[in-house]
C-alpha cells in the first residue's frame, strides 16, 4: 500500500528544479530544498522560493549541525539530483529510507562526474540514466530504475544533455513512486565498472594528430553549453564549436592540424591523424562565432618545432652556443 513520503531535496541545476516542479501538488511533500554551496545555476533556489519550500545551504553536508537540521525536518526520503558532495553515513541514517540518487549514465558504467560529456567524446550510442540508492561509496549504491536515451553521430553536448534534463522530472516521479509502495528491489550493480573524474581547464586543446573519429567526438563532446573545443591559429586561441568526420573518408599520412580542402558555406577540412575533419563553426577571442574561410597551407595547433628553435636559440644565448668553450 502506497504511502505519502516526506522528502528532502539535494541538488543544482535545472533538472533538480523541473524535478522539483515535478512534485508539486503530489502526494509526497517535500519539506526542504539543499542547494550547493556554489550552484551552477539559480534555478533550484528560485523554483523552491516561488513554491514556498525552505532552502537551504550548507558549507558542509556532513557537518554535525547541518545534519540535525535534517533529523528535524524528519524526511522519510532523500533525493539527490545532481547534488555535488559525497554523503556520509551520519547523514544517510539521518534519513528512515536513505537516500535515491539520480545519475546520467548507465551505471555501473559511467560512474563520477561530467558523464554526458564522457560519454560522447568515447562514441557511445546511447546514454543511460539511473536511479540507485545511495551508499558511501561514489554511485555504487543498488539501482531502482534505468533508462537510456539515444546518442546520434552528431548530437552535441547540447542535445544530449536537453534529452536528460527531460527525462529526469519523470524519473524521480517514479521511482518515488516505487519507494511509497515499498515493492521495489534494488538490483546490485553488476559488471565492470568505469570512472570518469571532473573535466578541468586545459582538457578542452585539440592535438589533430589524433584519429578524426576522436577529434569528432571531443568537438560535439564540449561544445555548447560547454567550453568549446580550442586550437591555436596564428598564435591566436580559436574555439571550435563544430566540426564533422565520415568514416568513408579517405585516410592517409601528411601534416596534421594543416588545412587540406576548402568547402565554401560549410567550412574547412583540416588534416588530423589519420583522415581530416571538416571544421564547420569557430569563434576567435572576442569574435563572433563564424564558417571559418582558412587558405589551403594554414596550420593549427602548436608548432613545436618552432617552440624548440625558440629554446634552442635561448639556450645559445645564454651558454654562447652548445659548442663554444667557457
Amino acid at each position: 500500500m502506497s504511502r505519502a513520503l516526506r522528502l528532502i531535496l539535494f541538488g543544482d541545476g535545472q533538472w533538480a528544479a523541473d524535478s522539483l516542479t515535478q512534485l508539486r501538488g503530489g502526494p509526497h511533500p517535500v519539506v526542504a530544498v539543499v542547494v550547493r554551496r556554489q550552484p551552477s545555476d539559480g534555478s533550484l533556489a528560485e523554483t523552491a522560493q516561488r513554491l514556498g519550500i525552505p532552502v537551504l545551504q550548507p558549507a558542509a553536508a556532513n557537518a554535525p549541525d547541518f545534519i540535525a537540521q535534517v533529523r528535524a525536518l524528519q524526511p522519510d526520503l532523500g533525493v539527490s539530483v545532481s547534488y555535488n558532495q559525497i554523503f556520509r553515513r551520519p547523514i544517510l541514517d539521518a534519513v528512515s529510507l536513505g537516500f535515491v540518487n539520480f545519475h546520467a549514465g548507465k551505471l555501473p558504467r559511467y560512474r563520477g562526474r561530467n558523464v554526458i560529456n564522457w560519454a560522447i567524446i568515447n562514441g557511445e550510442r546511447e546514454i543511460g540514466v539511473t536511479a540507485h540508492l545511495v551508499d558511501e561509496a561514489i554511485d555504487n549504491g543498488g539501482i531502482l530504475l534505468q533508462r537510456t536515451v539515444p546518442i546520434g553521430w552528431t548530437d552535441g553536448y547540447g542535445d544530449v544533455l536537453h534529452r536528460v534534463v527531460r527525462l529526469i522530472p519523470s524519473m524521480v516521479e517514479a521511482t518515488i513512486a516505487l519507494m511509497a509502495e515499498g515493492g521495489v528491489t534494488p538490483r546490485p550493480q553488476v559488471g565492470p565498472a568505469t570512472y570518469f573524474g571532473r573535466r578541468r581547464s586545459g582538457d578542452e586543446w585539440l592535438d589533430w594528430s589524433a584519429s578524426s573519429e576522436r577529434l569528432h567526438n571531443l568537438v560535439r563532446g564540449i561544445t555548447r553549453p560547454g567550453p568549446g573545443s580550442q586550437t591555436v591559429l596564428d598564435g591566436e586561441v580559436v574555439t571550435i564549436w563544430r566540426a564533422f568526420w565520415d568514416p568513408s573518408w579517405p585516410r592517409y599520412i601528411a601534416t596534421p592540424g594543416e588545412v587540406v580542402g576548402c568547402e565554401p558555406g560549410a567550412g574547412v577540412r583540416v588534416k588530423t591523424g589519420d583522415s581530416t575533419l571538416l571544421v564547420q563553426e569557430v569563434q576567435r577571442s572576442g569574435g563572433a562565432p563564424e564558417i571559418p574561410r582558412w587558405r589551403i597551407g594554414t596550420r593549427l595547433g602548436v608548432d613545436v618545432g618552432a617552440l624548440m628553435r625558440a629554446f634552442l636559440d635561448r639556450a645559445d644565448a645564454a651558454t654562447g652556443g652548445w659548442g663554444s668553450e667557457r
